[in-house]
């Protein structure tokens, strides 16, 4: 599986995805699409079959033919502990769902 973080989380949530987790994780900053419109992280991600992971419900829910995974971030600790929650939320979807469909997902802790 391979997951892209959009610019709301920490880059270190990638990092941990990877070091702590071993799951191939790209933050939108590492790939140079920090800023870029939701379209073209979607087809980013679309074309490299990534998993999208996001908070914003409004500008991707009429995505279609992608795999995206929406977190609040409200479901999540604020300050440092976001990222670590964030990762470890992930990699415990990604155990129950190693093979996602291409749908909006809404994992819970």
């Amino acid at each position: 599986m391979k997951v892209l973080l959009d610019e709301m989380w920490p880059l270190a949530a990638a990092a941990r995805l990877r070091d702590k987790h071993a799951i191939e994780a790209h933050h939108v900053q590492e790939l140079g699409l920090g800023g870029a419109p939701d379209s073209l992280v979607a087809e980013h991600a679309r074309s490299h079959g990534m998993v999208v992971v996001t908070e914003n419900v409004r500008d991707f829910a009429g995505e279609h033919e992608l795999t995206i995974v929406f977190v609040l971030t409200r479901q999540l600790p604020v300050g440092g502990a976001m990222a670590a929650s964030l990762a470890d939320l992930l990699a415990h979807w990604a155990e129950r769902v190693p093979e996602p469909a291409r749908r909006p997902y809404w994992p819970r802790r």
